[in-house]
C-alpha cells in the first residue's frame, strides 16, 4: 500500500501531466523500460527521468509533507537542486533550469 508521499508524488505527477515541475520534461512512474523504449535512451539515461517527490521547502527546514509543499519532480533536478552548497528557491532555481534548458546546457532527452 502506497504511502502518503507516494500518493501526493503520484497526483502532482498526474496533475503535470508528466512532467518535471522544473525542467518540464517527461518522466516515469511505472516502467523504465517503456520509458527508455518510447525516448530511444539507455537505461542509464532514463533512470535520471524517474519521478521523485519534491519538498519545495525541506524537510531539514520545517517543510511539511502536504499536497502544497511537494511537486513532481526528474531525479535529475531534484538531485542537482540539493547539491548546491546554498539550494535555490524553487522559482529561482526553476527559471535558471529553464533558461539552461533553451541554451543547451542542461540534462534533457534530446540529448
Amino acid at each position: 500500500m502506497p504511502n502518503k508521499i507516494q500518493k501526493i508524488r503520484s497526483r502532482k505527477f498526474q496533475n503535470q501531466r508528466g512532467r518535471c515541475f522544473y525542467c518540464g520534461q517527461m518522466m516515469w512512474t511505472e516502467s523504465i523500460a517503456d520509458f527508455q523504449n518510447e525516448h530511444s535512451i539507455s537505461a542509464q539515461k532514463a533512470r535520471w527521468f524517474q519521478c521523485t517527490a519534491e519538498h519545495l521547502k525541506a524537510v531539514s527546514e520545517g517543510g511539511p509533507t502536504s499536497e502544497t509543499n511537494i511537486v513532481a519532480a526528474c531525479r535529475f533536478c531534484n538531485e542537482s537542486r540539493h547539491r548546491r552548497k546554498r539550494p535555490l528557491t524553487p522559482d529561482a532555481y526553476k527559471e535558471e533550469v529553464r533558461s539552461s534548458l533553451q541554451r543547451g546546457k542542461w540534462f534533457s532527452l534530446k540529448r
